[in-house]
């Protein structure tokens, strides 16, 4: 080293206390939302953080972190960190980084300024917010906007994940948010299935990865479904090379195999599913055989009793089978016997439904859609069917095929058949989503409704949708922008979406002035972005460079930690504390936990000092529209906080005794003491100790608090479902269509049919383990370097050696990817020859491709995906499309 290198150092280890004070904090690089502990030491009278490692006490990632959440603290010294407001320089162009520094007060000042200006409307605003703002400031989020008449949140991690991804699931279990609600039990599991997904374990959520190098050590097998041999393939015991985007077919062969030996957990099946429900004929077609109520939920179901030999009527929502509406003891038959009708009317179960259905879906048919050999699906589905604990990885992200959404359905069918749902080796649910049942459940004995934010599983989106979608919600009669542009595509008689729930469907169009509402224009003209980056993470970056540009959008404020590719195009940029400086306003659960737990972040060093954490620059904003108080009466009935605890803080908040976020802190420390029979006091001394409570064990809460066995699930019926309600139900309203099929469908990929020529490829893109999302990209100097290592494995495009030899391809080629179907979207790709790819499909992982200058070690390294993707969403919910076209490759 240097020897002024070594003087330097020396003299900053002389000014340094040797004692390492540790914080608790949570992981802001992932939705695994890791317990870690901020390593502090001071220096020269100021506490600096040094280290960021696991919290041993966590029952989520036990102690243990990865390379990003330990790079975590690089952020907080980034060169490039926002410091101050800033304001666009007069005569500058969005695109430009062309910014003068400003006060809070200037910045707010200019920001009410151009909505008066401008005339702007509630609903004529849009909030747009990343994961961390879903996360962990819903209840400030969800309620700014309700309070201020705001219809318009788009929800970043919908479209990409959460909607696209889960719903299938959900279709099933009930539930909404799987990263949260659902940790699988790899370690008790012997036979495990992953499709779609490397960053679900491998690259990397920590919680999961611990327990799969578990599940490794005790012999489980791992099979992997991926047209590359990923970090997660590599560690399987078999890696199948599906061809992509075919995933579903063969879990339909898996589920014809199933069905037909008779692999199944039949009594399982029989006590907890909908298998042996009835459906009855009606119009040449079969339906649910079923009673509803007045707001059209079922009330009852009918099956045929084997013990009685008679149709039986069954509670419209529970936990099981095996008991009447009057209390008797039955036994539901899967198959009728001969010539069994109900007033002359042919009746079959959806257990015989779906062996009709699963019929031509067999491993020889699978195996021309898949490319993989039909003895290898057949013996997967045997093996499955016969192992047990056997899991299907529930998956991680989706917004890549039409398809994913049955593709994921079809994945928890196989797992309610294999009974693995809330069991031992199975899909655990986490202990807040657990508790989320029990308290809806006491809710409903009471004939009451529970906080919105409480509703468990899907219950929640549905609810949460229903209040932005319905105009008379708003007192100015406007619902969200994307069921405005729903609207009117079914008035013009195009084909349209059916549940758009926080997405970004129709707002282009009402920023450009072509939205139409009762015969008005419906305008877009203010975007508030927390923490959310569409110019890299949305589909196209072209689409959001024109909707950001739009002379029409009057007003485009940022909130972010460090600039990003969208930050380039706002008006006004709010500067953010990042995770390690800021004490959060809210005690959480310990995300997907099985164990009952609680925690939150502690500051653990100062932070800029004109940065702001979200909650007060929410309560600011509130103020400024002038519905505080209406503000802080819809957080406390959202969250199911005391109203006058909010308004009594506040309140000291407002007369400059303590920060906003310390002012909901202490309300929701009183609200969790109260709840846990301590003092907020007491309790926040103990977290802090601790970083995490355990409140009570996973064994514990599933004597008394396992789904099915206990609690029914968030259903329609309470049961696990193979024929979905809620899909029959989008059937009756929209007309039938194969993305809402309550049954079993196959939809193939859009490239099925490509033809493809020698320089052509099916493309595919995923994470790696230095990678997650923007935040872990954005100019962090450890996480590039360990990037940069690995070169075009990890920041190139993959092509399969002997194909890309043939088209005189060599490694570091620079070539240029073009959109087959769409060819004015295209990239510049670094080549990277390799036998881990099917010589069909190339492979880029996503979250590279940074443009602002402001990030020096990170801007112009990697691909940006979203310049090949062109904007095509899925008819449900509007998932991306990111993955349903093909590339060529021109050198």
């Amino acid at each position: 080293m240097n020897p002024k290198k070594v003087e330097e150092v020396k003299k900053k280890q002389g000014s340094s206390s040797r004692e390492v004070e540790w914080v608790p904090t949570i992981c802001n690089f992932c939705s695994t939302v890791c317990n870690l502990k901020v390593g502090v030491k001071e220096t020269n009278g100021k506490k600096v953080a040094v280290k960021i490692d696991g919290n041993e006490r966590s029952p989520l990632n036990r102690g243990k972190a990865c390379a990003r959440g330990q790079a975590g603290f690089r952020q907080t010294y980034d060169k490039a960190r926002l410091t101050t407001p800033l304001i666009r320089v007069p005569g500058s162009k969005r695109g430009e980084w062309n910014f003068k520094p400003a006060t809070w007060e200037e910045a707010y000042g200019y920001i009410m300024q151009k909505m008066q200006e401008h005339q702007v409307m509630p609903w004529e605003i849009t909030m747009m917010g990343g994961w961390t703002s879903c996360v962990f400031y819903m209840p400030l989020a969800l309620g700014f906007a309700i309070a201020n008449g705001i219809p318009n949140i788009v929800a970043a991690p919908m479209q990409q994940c959460v909607a696209s991804g889960h719903l299938g699931t959900d279709m099933v279990t009930g539930n909404f948010n799987i990263h949260d609600e659902v940790l699988a039990d790899f370690e008790n599991a012997k036979y495990i299935i992953f499709s779609m997904t490397n960053s679900g374990v491998a690259a990397a959520s920590t919680s999961r990865l611990v327990r799969l190098a578990e599940a490794k050590k005790r012999g489980a097998k791992i099979v992997v479904l991926d047209p590359r041999l990923s970090e997660l393939a590599a560690k399987a015991d078999e890696w199948l090379p599906i061809k992509p985007g075919t995933d579903s077919a063969f879990f339909l062969a898996m589920i014809n195999v199933i069905l037909r030996r008779g692999l199944f957990e039949r009594e399982y099946v029989v006590k907890h599913t909908n298998m042996p429900f009835l459906m009855i004929e009606h119009q040449g077609m079969f339906v649910p055989f079923m009673e509803q109520n007045e707001q059209g939920y079922p009330k009852a179901f009918f099956v045929y009793d084997e013990i009685s030999g008679e149709i039986r009527k069954i509670p419209g929502y529970f936990n099981h089978n095996y008991t009447d509406v009057e209390g008797k003891s039955i036994r539901p038959a899967l198959t009728l016997p001969e010539g069994v009708t109900f007033n002359g009317q042919k009746l079959k179960t959806v257990f015989e439904l779906l062996i009709e259905q699963s019929a031509p879906y067999t491993p020889a048919w699978a195996a021309e859609e898949t490319g993989i050999p039909a003895e290898t699906i057949e013996r997967i589905a045997v093996e499955f069917g016969m192992i047990r604990p056997a899991m299907m990885d529930p998956g991680w992200h989706g917004a890549r095929y039409e398809n994913v959404i049955n593709t994921r359905r079809l994945q928890a069918m196989l797992q309610a058949l294999v009974g693995g749902i809330d069991t031992a080796g199975g899909w655990l649910m986490s202990a807040e989503y657990r508790e989320k049942i029990m308290q809806a459940m006491e809710k409903m004995k009471a004939g009451e409704e529970g906080p919105v934010l409480y509703l468990p599983g899907i219950q929640f989106p549905l609810k949460a949708s229903g209040i932005l979608f319905d105009p008379n919600s708003w007192y100015h009669g406007h619902p969200h922008y994307a069921i405005a542009k729903v609207m009117q595509d079914k008035a013009e008689g195009k084909e349209t979406i059916v549940f758009p729930a926080f997405s970004d469907y129709g707002i282009k169009e009402a920023v450009e002035g072509k939205l139409i509402f009762n015969g008005e224009p419906y305008r877009i003209k203010t975007i508030i972005l927390n923490a959310s980056n569409p110019i890299r993470h949305y589909y196209p970056e072209s689409r959001w460079q024109e909707i950001l540009t739009n002379p029409n959008l009057a007003l485009v404020v940022a909130v972010d930690v460090l600039p990003s590719d969208t930050t380039l195009y706002a008006d006004v940029i709010l500067p953010n504390l990042n995770y390690i400086e800021r004490d959060e306003p809210f005690i959480y659960g310990a995300g997907p936990s099985p164990d009952l737990a609680y925690t939150t972040r502690f500051k653990a060093v100062d932070g800029p000092e004109q940065a702001k954490g979200t909650a007060d620059i929410l309560f600011e904003f509130a103020i400024g529209f002038g519905n505080l108080e209406k503000f802080m009466a819809t957080v406390a009935a959202l969250a199911g906080f005391d109203h006058e605890d909010i308004k009594q803080e506040v309140g000291k908040a407002l007369e400059g005794k303590q920060t906003f976020t310390r002012a909901m802190r202490n309300v929701s420390f009183k609200h969790y003491a109260k709840m846990l029979k301590t003092t907020p006091e007491k309790l926040e001394q103990e977290m802090r100790e601790k970083g995490v409570i355990l409140v009570e064990t996973k064994e514990q809460l599933m004597e008394h608090g396992t789904l099915l066995k206990h609690l029914p699930v968030p259903t329609m019926s309470g049961r696990l479902e193979f024929y979905s309600y809620l899909m029959a139900g989008f059937v009756q309203m929209y007309g039938y269509q194969k993305n809402w099929d309550p049954g079993l469908v196959y939809i193939p990929p859009e490239t099925k049919e490509v033809k493809l020529a020698a320089n052509e490829f099916h493309f595919v893109y995923g994470k790696v383990p230095t990678v997650s999302y923007a935040s872990t990209n954005s100019n962090n100097p450890l996480l590039m370097a360990l990037s940069k290592v690995k070169g075009g494995k990890f920041l190139g495009v993959w092509v399969n050696r002997k194909k890309g030899q043939s088209l005189k391809l060599k490694d570091g080629d620079v070539v240029v990817l073009e959109n087959v179907q769409n060819p004015e979207y295209s990239a510049k790709a670094v080549v990277f020859l390799t036998e881990m790819v099917r010589p069909d499909t190339v492979f880029i992982a996503s979250s590279f491709g940074t443009k602002n200058p402001m990030l020096e070690n990170t801007a112009g390294v990697g691909t940006p995906i979203n310049n090949l993707v062109p904007y095509k969403v899925e008819p449900f919910v509007t998932g991306f499309k990111s993955q349903e076209f093909t590339v060529r490759i021109i050198k």
